[in-house]
């Protein structure tokens, strides 16, 4: 079977340049969507992977049903905990919503109240400004602001901010990739305590040698005056990975209907460009070309225009979410820009160039030489 050279094909693209170039735009659009899409996925799918560890495990409230804002259990809790065999460390903290002010305007925020200990069993977070927060201080993770609606230099060191009525230093920033605690606001949780009125904790995290919660299991069971559950981090935060899962959905479905939208435009245009070359695709039939090959060239047009709308999507998608985060609830995550999320963007659109081209190319093969020459 005779094949119509590919650059046919190319000169094909420039003879019609503002359908080339609307084609091209719209390729681009879809990518940059595809792009931001899965980058969106990713970043809610990795939130919690860096606080998912074994060896890691909450002691909650029975009633709190595993919500630790809701959990309330008693300070010697993490005394008890602390003689325990296996035990490495034990953090005990207060997890609290409130309205932080800065420069007078009310931010909704997460605070969390924290001791020395915090820092060793929260292996992922790394301080990378600054100082470690003493009484009247707090150290603030990269996405606090993002999930606060608050400025960036509202937050930089050396800022104040109002808790409860005290005015707090800014002393330190601090990452922690793969978790909800870069959005968070960490202070010394003996002075929380007191400006929250609370004369109890909202969680103790034990980190232990091995992730044999036996013993904690045992403990918890033991001692029904505390009313404890208990769960490893990692089965904690798979839940609240899983109950994100609708949003991860609706994502999706938000992505393939614009998706289909962008096929059935594709398919229109390349239908009409098909129906203004119609007496020169006959033209070539009657010199001996196939159908098929015929297809194959239009076909090429198509993946030629996706291949490059989908090169100026990523451009387009790499600048626009470069260092952006997305605030949900009382939490933020980072977009993650990866090459997961690039090829799914790149194949999306090489999938829609060759779904796009299907009408067009079936009407080639059916088409009739003698028809197609007397066309006007």
């Amino acid at each position: 079977m005779r094949h119509l050279p590919f650059d046919y094909a190319v000169r094909n693209l420039g003879r019609r340049p503002l359908r080339t170039a609307l084609t091209i735009a719209a390729s681009a659009l879809v990518t940059a969507l595809l792009v931001a899409t899965a980058a969106f996925v990713r970043g809610l799918e990795t939130t919690f992977s860096g606080a998912s560890r074994e060896d890691v495990a909450l002691l909650l409230s029975r009633a709190s049903e595993g919500d630790i804002v809701r959990s309330a259990i008693p300070t010697t809790t993490a005394t008890l905990a602390r003689g325990l065999p296996g035990v490495v460390a034990v953090s005990p903290e207060i997890h609290m919503g409130s309205t932080l002010r800065i420069d007078g305007a009310p931010y909704p925020g997460f605070v969390r109240g924290v001791t020395d200990a915090a820092w060793v069993v929260h292996e992922s977070v790394t301080v990378t400004a600054g100082a470690l927060p003493g009484p009247g201080e707090v150290i603030v993770g990269r996405l606090a602001g993002a999930q606060m609606g608050a400025p960036e230099e509202a937050l930089r060191i050396g800022s104040t901010l109002e808790l409860e009525g005290q005015e707090l230093l800014v002393v330190g920033q601090f990452e922690a990739p793969g978790t909800t605690l870069e959005a968070e606001v960490w202070t010394p949780i003996g002075p929380l305590r007191g400006m929250a009125q609370r004369d109890d904790d909202s969680v103790v995290f034990v980190a232990l040698e091995d992730a044999d919660l036996s013993e904690l299991e045992y403990f918890a069971a033991s001692r029904q005056d505390l009313a404890l559950i208990v769960s490893s981090a990692a089965d904690y935060y798979r839940t609240l990975t899983a109950y994100f899962a609708p949003i991860q959905g609706l994502a999706w479905a938000l992505a393939a209907m614009i998706a289909a939208a962008a096929l059935f435009s594709g398919a229109n245009t390349l239908n009409a460009a098909v129906q203004d070359r119609i007496r020169e695709l006959a033209v070539l039939r009657a010199m001996g070309y196939s159908g098929a090959a015929l297809a194959r060239s239009l076909t090429e047009e198509s993946v030629l225009l996706a291949a490059a709308g989908g090169l100026i999507g990523v451009a387009i998608a790499r600048v626009a979410l470069a260092g952006t985060s997305f605030s949900l609830a009382m939490s933020a995550f980072a977009l993650r820009l990866d090459a997961v999320s690039i090829t799914v963007g790149i194949a999306g659109v090489l999938l829609l160039g060759f779904l796009g081209v299907a009408p067009a190319a079936w009407r080639v093969l059916r088409m009739p030489v003698v028809a197609g020459l007397s066309e006007s």
